[in-house]
């Protein structure tokens, strides 16, 4: 049989940074903080002022769950000048799909650096959307509040994970981005989760204390003047097991992505990293996606259900987004080589480019 793709996979140091440079690897223990500050010169070798080096720092966090007929998406955009959060509710029988989102002004620090515990949030009357983690309580909580308009209901939603449970994993990621004197921090969670979801207006449903699964992908990096990417997440049950994947393409890859990338496989809380993948829309990001690589591990296909984008501009920030909700077919292959068979799983793929 032949060898499997593997990364080596250690304890994580107590802090990423250290002498002024980052400690890259994959890690399956969390250190206190996901903070990359203080590498020293990260552009080009140029000691300008450290002020300007941590305004390059970009932090974005996901957050997906699968619980029944739907699939939800949270998300926190962190661009320091131009922040966002944005809700999704994605009716995987009936295709509707409800999109909430809002902008929001100069924060200092919208996603949190520690890991121990921490909250993001927007509390705007209309469009309350907080996810928490608590590690000494060893849960996740989503707690979702928007108000409905004539096209689109009001929905609240509830959600409680639990980080110690035999099925939940965390691992931490940190990669050179693209160079080693820059790097790009990544932390995520597989765990299983209890919702309930209340609609009403234009669409009505009602589902209390379904089980499900989630995955969490919180990422700070260094960006490049002009940043593009593409990743492929999805999470869910599939003949009793517990799957959750992300997939990703970013002009902050490394140049060695067989050592370093950010591609993740758990399945009832066990973690395989995976090999770097290609992934090709050839018709269009509406038509459906393929995804390979060369170990013989990834062999998928992602059709379209769903979609929308949104743009954004202020001052010197020029971001565009584009969100594809849909489903996988095809195969993945664990550690032990077993290959794990996956069809109509739910899933959301997500491109983005962002100019400084």
């Amino acid at each position: 049989m032949a060898e499997m793709y593997t990364r080596e996979i250690t304890a994580a140091p107590e802090k990423l940074i250290q002498n002024g440079k980052p400690v890259f690897g994959t890690f399956d223990t969390l250190p206190k903080e996901l903070d990359i500050k203080g590498v020293t010169a990260p552009y080009g070798g140029v000691p300008y002022p450290p002020i300007l080096s941590r305004l390059r720092i970009r932090a974005r966090a996901v957050y997906i769950f699968s619980v029944g007929d739907y699939m939800g998406l949270v998300q926190f955009f962190d661009n320091k000048i131009l922040n966002m959060a944005e809700f999704a509710l994605w009716n995987t029988r009936r295709g509707t799909k409800y999109v909430y989102r809002k902008f929001l002004g100069v924060r200092r620090k919208m996603i949190p650096t520690k890991l121990d515990a921490g909250r993001c949030s927007t509390r705007t009357p209309g469009r309350k959307i907080r996810f928490s983690w608590n590690h000494k309580s060893g849960r996740i909580l989503i707690a979702v509040k928007v108000r409905g308009l004539s096209h689109r209901p009001e929905i609240k939603i509830f959600s409680e994970g639990n980080f110690g449970g035999a099925a939940s994993k965390e691992i931490v990621s940190v990669k050179p981005a693209p160079t080693s004197r820059r790097c790009s921090a990544s932390w995520y969670a597989s765990l299983p989760i209890k919702t309930k979801i209340e609609a009403a207006g234009v669409e009505k449903f009602e589902a209390d204390n379904v089980e499900g699964n989630s995955l969490l992908f919180v990422n700070r990096a260094y960006y490049k003047f002009v940043t593009r990417g593409e990743s492929l997440m999805a999470s869910g049950l599939m003949d009793g097991k517990r799957i959750s994947l992300r997939f990703s393409t970013t002009s902050l890859d490394a140049p060695n992505t067989d050592k370093y990338n950010d591609n993740v496989l758990f399945v009832d809380g066990a973690f395989t990293p995976m090999p770097p993948v290609c992934i090709t829309h050839h018709f269009g990001i509406a038509k459906d996606w393929v995804l390979q690589d060369y170990e013989n591990m990834v062999d998928l296909s992602f059709v379209p259900q769903n979609s929308y984008s949104r743009k954004a501009n202020f001052i010197a920030v020029n971001a565009s987004y584009d969100t594809v909700f849909g489903f996988l077919n095809g195969s993945v292959a664990d550690s032990d080589g077993n290959k794990i068979e996956l069809k109509d799983f739910p899933a959301v793929a997500l491109r983005n480019r962002i100019r400084l």
